[in-house]
């Protein structure tokens, strides 16, 4: 999940590009204030839930156009921000706002009953068509897309020039298997590269056995029934555990994650020389590690890359002012406020036309030594290809991959063996009592 972050200038240098945004219209189906917004039915406030810093200046700039001002009710985390919809789902929107951020992990158990949410009009051209599809439930477009998550090694070459292995992106490339690499092979160059250097290959093995989760096509649930299936006998998941959590015995990770209080002194610590980095995590490895040079984000991903995160902005059936929070989920999401958000927190962009951007993809990266941060993503998305939909993911799918990584954890902190942390995932696993899939 994503850490809140607040980053400004030290992620991309350049002008934001100015808002010049328009609406749609259309109509909602369900929840007071449906149908059109119009003068009569506007509100003096609308209120979005989320838990990560917005553009003011789009925020402003709404509330220029339409008198309306917009409440960000934040919370430290996307868990925090789970408990609180998933209490308001189940008590008839007590307490939800007009407008709710939604992670794509905990996406198909907040829409577990649709008509929770308004049907949003369809913007055709906008977003990743694989976007919008996640997006939709039964047809029905109940959210708009925010940002996506193409995959990405961040690494320190400074450090592994220092170790012998590498020198730029090209040779790190051919470290970690070039073309061909392989989760595999990842991890190999980092049994390779702890034999050679004093300090860790990577920040976290947890982290990254959970974007190799991310491409499975249906890890931990059956996509006809939704039903789990008996982690015992996943071999999917279990050979890419045991892949994980042998690496992790090797002594090859800090066993520190994002989100984890010593993971920014990590960074200053120089602790660790890669990081499984998404793009919405390329502005937090900026901030934290500021000041430490020789960090860039590598063209090389395994097994071709994929996609990790991704929110969408949805619109609760029972709020007071559905069709207004309808045109403010739109405006947010609109290819001009998507290179805003890219700026101020990171976020790479879903819509097309934003992805395109030169403001995006042209802009010098100081932090990632003049690196062209959002052309390397963009090309790491388009080398993923359909892949970058992930996926998957029913209405458990967020719960059982927390428990699975938690196994990866234990081997990492050195409480169990390899074999002895999966026996505990299968035993934790058995203890929910799911109706699994036959």
């Amino acid at each position: 999940m994503r850490a809140r972050n607040r980053i400004g200038a030290l992620l991309l240098a350049g002008a934001l590009t100015t808002l010049t945004l328009t609406s749609c219209t259309g109509s909602t189906e369900a929840g007071g204030g449906g149908g059109e917004a119009t003068e009569q039915n506007k509100p003096d406030k609308l209120t979005v839930a989320a838990w990560m810093d917005f553009p003011q200046d789009l925020l402003d700039s709404f509330e220029d156009e339409y008198g309306i001002e917009v409440v960000i009710n934040s919370f430290p985390d996307g868990a925090s921000a789970q408990t609180v919809l998933r209490n308001g789902l189940s008590s008839d929107g007590a307490g939800l706002s007009d407008v709710h951020l939604i992670e794509l992990d905990w996406w198909t158990e907040m829409m577990a009953v649709p008509e929770d949410w308004v049907e949003l009009p369809e913007i055709p051209g906008r977003w990743l068509d694989w976007k919008v599809d996640q997006g939709s439930v039964d047809g029905r477009i109940t959210g708009y897309g925010t940002d996506i998550g193409p995959l990405g090694i961040a690494f320190n070459q400074d450090m592994m020039t220092a170790a012998g292995v590498a020198t730029d992106d090209s040779s790190f490339s051919r470290f970690i298997g070039g073309d061909a690499a392989t989760w595999q092979s990842f991890l190999d160059a980092g049994r390779q590269y702890v034999a050679a250097s004093d300090n860790y290959y990577i920040d976290s093995l947890s982290s990254a056995f959970q974007a190799a989760i991310n491409l499975l096509p249906a890890a931990f649930e059956d996509p006809e029934t939704g039903d789990p299936y008996e982690m015992a006998d996943n071999e999917q998941v279990k050979e890419l555990f045991m892949m994980f959590a042998e690496a992790a015995a090797d002594g090859i990770s800090a066993g520190i994650p994002i989100g984890h209080s010593d993971w920014g002194a990590g960074f200053q610590n120089k602790q660790w020389a890669t990081v499984v980095t998404p793009a919405w995590m390329a502005g937090i490895i900026a901030e934290n590690a500021d000041g430490v040079p020789g960090w860039r984000i590598s063209e090389t991903f395994p097994d071709g890359g994929g996609n990790w995160g991704g929110s969408f902005f949805a619109v609760p059936s029972t709020g007071k002012n559905t069709a207004w929070a309808v045109k403010l989920a739109d405006y947010l999401t609109s290819p001009e406020a998507a290179v805003q958000w890219f700026h101020t927190t990171g976020q790479f962009p879903s819509q097309l036309d934003a992805i395109a951007n030169p403001d995006i993809a042209d802009t010098e990266n100081e932090f990632f030594g003049g690196q062209k941060v959002g052309a390397t993503y963009g090309d790491l998305a388009a080398a993923a290809g359909d892949a970058a939909a992930g996926g998957f993911r029913g209405e458990n799918f967020a719960g059982i991959q927390t428990l699975v990584t938690e196994g990866i954890s234990l081997v990492e902190a050195g409480g169990a063996t390899p074999e002895e942390a999966w026996d505990k995932v299968v035993s934790e696993f058995d203890a929910l009592g799911f109706d699994t899939a036959p």
